[in-house]
């Protein structure tokens, strides 16, 4: 009993212990300036102190379970599945660096270190691991490292030679665009002095004196003989430096900095730059033009000889604004704005002003000014080149005096215009009007000739009935006729639209229309085409065509033929007949209006027909001829665009 009661009160006593201890540990952890993290053996977190929480920037309560993986940067979250994947089978220590990423962007380096967290009985259950900020470390070894890094390059890819030499001339380094400059190998330089290679005494002298009178740089531009025995020009810019004494070295240590710079280019640039001046001045003065330049501050600073023997002035007097004193006095205010408005732009500018020549007649000048810029894209100012237009200005004068005679001129057109088509209004109304007057009695003629015969036939001797149908033949001539005139003065004044048109379906409505005798047979040819056309003056020319055709042919079973020929931009179409024939002296005149071949009380006939059809087909911008001999028949060719105007 007594040993029963010792074991509880033992196993009490461990429990507070370990509570006290569990209680220290949690305090501890609480207070700790190193972020502390415990996980189970499947990476679950299962405690976090305040400390990792303002490290990882999430709360206590987000970080446990896997939600601890959203603070780690995505880049690093492979490296540490990695490391614990290495490390777990062995339950090794574990210490890598890696970021926390907070939610407002903010990067933190970190460096952590694991311990397996072991249980008495020697079974692993996670681990334990602590969370250190490094940033400020991660951020110096990266400037560190950058500014080496920047030095190795600056030192070795620098576009000028660069050295360090000891205070009694030894190379200590060197790089490899100061080793191209003199000729030398790294190798070779190293293995002498600085006198041995500029070979100048007094140029040692004034090195020397960079340490008895303190002097910071020394420069100087040399004319040097290289290692392969061609002259370079060189720039020397020595300088001298000193450390402070250090606790291993109780001087001061002293050596030279040496910037050196193959100025040979420049050399050459400078003389082939006075070259082209020169160059330029032969130019601008045997130039057929007036040439001036300008600076920076708007001013002129060159003219060329062609300037100056137009204007009569030298130098001196058209330097600055002296040119000014030339200009116009009307134009001076707008040439000045246009240059001054370019200038601040950058913009090239062209204008036209008068400018006073030698002999005091103000001449026109086109100028055109350029901005001027140099290699490196620095503004240098203007050039501009100028000519007389006098003469071009005197036939612009001309032309706009011709303009405006033109415009004039189509001013009365358009009023002409505007009158015609108030005449055609008025004759197509009087047309209207006429027809209706006169047509309105005709057809009271004929319709009492026909009462006439009708109450009379008893009585009317044959004579008399032959009369009144001759009456009735000619009421109907006189409506045909007036309706020829009306078709004949429409031609070409009333707007038709045009469409797509088959000329073979055209053709069968057209002869469909006519009602030839059945004894008559009229062909037409295979290959018609389809056309873009105003179908309704077409169909008029064929009407007409083929219904002479019929109308004057000699016997009742005569024949009609039409063919098309292509001629490119036209149509040539053929209507051809076995009829009488017409005489070549009529070949004109048949086409004249109210000419006709046979007297009208033979056969009636308005004689507008053909005349309608040549002035459709001119017109539309075709011809019409007549090829015929007496006895064999007759053909007309009228020429038809294969497209219309709208």
């Amino acid at each position: 009993m007594i040993n029963a009661l010792n074991n509880i009160n033992q196993h009490e006593l461990n429990e507070r212990k370990l509570q006290i201890n569990e209680h220290s540990y949690a305090n501890l952890a609480k207070i700790s300036s190193v972020g502390i993290f415990r996980t189970d053996l499947s990476g679950n977190c299962l405690y976090v102190n305040q400390r990792w929480s303002e490290l990882s920037g999430i709360s206590l309560t987000m970080a446990f379970g896997r939600g601890w993986r959203k603070a780690i940067h995505p880049d690093d979250l492979d490296l540490i599945d990695a490391e614990v994947k290495r490390v777990l089978p062995d339950m090794s220590p574990l210490r890598y660096e890696f970021r926390f990423q907070h939610p407002n962007g903010r990067i933190i380096w970190v460096l952590s270190q694991a311990e397996p967290e072991i249980k008495p009985d020697g079974e692993a259950i996670g681990y334990i691991s602590t969370v250190v900020d490094i940033t400020e470390q991660r951020q110096a070894q990266q400037a560190l490292q950058e500014s080496e890094e920047k030095f190795r390059s600056t030192f070795e890819q620098a576009a000028v030679g660069i050295a360090h030499l000891t205070v009694d001339g030894r190379w200590l380094r060197v790089n490899q665009k100061l080793c191209e400059i003199l000729g030398y190998s790294q190798e070779e330089l190293l293995g002498l002095t600085f006198g041995e290679i500029i070979h100048l005494e007094t140029d040692l002298n004034y090195i020397r004196q960079l340490l008895t009178d303190e002097i910071e740089t020394y420069s100087q531009q040399k004319r040097h003989i290289g290692k392969n025995g061609l002259p370079i020009w060189i720039n020397w810019k020595i300088s001298l430096l000193r450390q402070e004494p250090t606790r291993q070295a109780q001087q001061k240590a002293e050596y030279f900095i040496a910037v050196v710079e193959d100025i040979s280019e420049h050399k050459q640039a400078e003389q082939a730059l006075q070259e082209s001046e020169e160059r330029f001045h032969t130019m601008a003065d045997t130039a057929p033009m007036m040439i001036w330049m300008s600076g920076v501050d708007k001013l002129c600073n060159f003219f060329n000889l062609g300037w100056l023997e137009f204007t009569g002035r030298t130098i001196e007097q058209e330097l600055g604004n002296g040119w000014a004193e030339g200009v116009y006095p009307e134009d001076l205010e707008r040439c000045l704005n246009t240059y001054c408005t370019a200038f601040d732009a950058r913009q090239p500018f062209t204008m036209e002003y008068r400018l006073r020549r030698y002999d005091g007649e103000y001449r026109w000048i086109w100028d055109i000014g350029t901005p001027r810029f140099t290699t490196n894209g620095s503004f240098a100012g203007y050039i501009g080149s100028c000519i007389d237009i006098s003469d071009r200005k005197l036939a612009e004068l001309t032309l706009q005096q011709r303009a405006e005679e033109l415009r004039r001129s189509n001013t009365i057109l358009a009023q002409t215009t505007a009158m015609l088509q108030k005449r055609n209004q008025e004759l197509d109304q009087f047309a209207y009007v006429a027809s209706h007057d006169l047509k309105a009695p005709l057809r009271a003629i004929a319709s009492l000739s026909e009462w006439l015969e009708e109450d009379l036939a008893d009585q009317l001797p044959p004579e008399n009935q032959h009369q009144m149908q001759l009456l009735r033949g000619r009421v109907r001539r006189m409506e045909a006729l007036i309706n020829g005139l009306l078709e004949y003065s429409r031609i070409g004044r009333i707007y038709t639209e045009s469409s797509l048109v088959n000329i073979d379906e055209l053709l069968k409505e057209v002869i469909d229309s006519l009602q030839p005798p059945a004894t008559f047979r009229i062909e037409i040819a295979p290959g018609m085409p389809t056309l873009i056309s105003k179908r309704f003056p077409l169909q008029q020319v064929f009407a007409n065509l083929i219904d002479n055709a019929i109308k004057h042919h000699s016997r009742a079973d005569g024949r009609v033929k039409i063919s098309v020929q292509d001629q490119g931009r036209y149509y040539k179409f053929a209507v051809a007949d076995d009829g009488p024939g017409i005489p070549l002296e009529y070949h004109d005149k048949v086409f004249v209006i109210f000419q006709t071949l046979e007297a009208r009380h033979r056969k009636e006939s308005t004689g507008i027909g053909l005349a309608i059809v040549k002035k459709i087909v001119e017109t539309e911008g075709g011809t019409i001829t007549i090829d015929s001999i007496p006895g064999t028949g007759s053909t007309f060719h009228f020429v038809w665009p294969k497209q219309t105007d709208q």
